[in-house]
């Protein structure tokens, strides 16, 4: 039987991601070499723990049918996401700030963090298609179209380079 999801949980693992990303982004302003680019990373931060805010108003606005799975008595649909809100080399992957030096130049930094961002959509693409119509499926798509502002925020600050 295959694993459906709801829109709350994608909200809880959208949440999840976006403060991962808030501390992928604090890490890598505290390693950057350049005072100018670590100060562009604590705005990148802000802009992520922004979206998670905007997540976690949207989570709770959500009706409560939407909230309601189906039955999942060894809770593997909170587990998947779990793990995958954690291990995820998207936005907000511990794996991306390790492997950064601090030395990167601020247009590498915006073309990794658009690619990371367009990876989001394209999970949440798929996530979509595991939630039924009646738990919020269209809610998803709020998700996706948030994620789509992120990398037009971001692409606007790379052409001002």
């Amino acid at each position: 039987m295959p694993i459906n999801f709801n829109a709350d949980e994608i909200f809880e693992m959208a949440i999840k991601s976006e403060r991962n990303a808030v501390k992928m982004y604090g890490d890598l302003a505290k390693k950057h070499q350049s005072p100018g680019i670590s100060e562009e990373l604590l705005k990148m931060a802000q802009m992520e723990a922004d979206h998670a805010n905007i997540f976690v108003e949207m989570r709770r606005e959500l009706p409560e049918d939407m909230r309601n799975t189906v039955f999942d008595p060894n809770d593997e649909a909170a587990k998947y996401l779990k793990a995958v809100a954690d291990a995820s080399i998207a936005e907000g992957s511990p794996e991306i700030a390790e492997k950064m030096t601090g030395e990167e130049s601020l247009e590498e930094i915006l073309k990794l963090a658009i690619e990371l961002e367009k990876q989001a959509i394209l999970f949440y693409l798929g996530m979509k298609d595991m939630v039924p119509e009646r738990l919020g499926r269209g809610k998803i798509e709020e998700i996706i179209k948030e994620e789509q502002g992120h990398i037009v925020t971001l692409s606007n600050r790379l052409k001002a380079l």
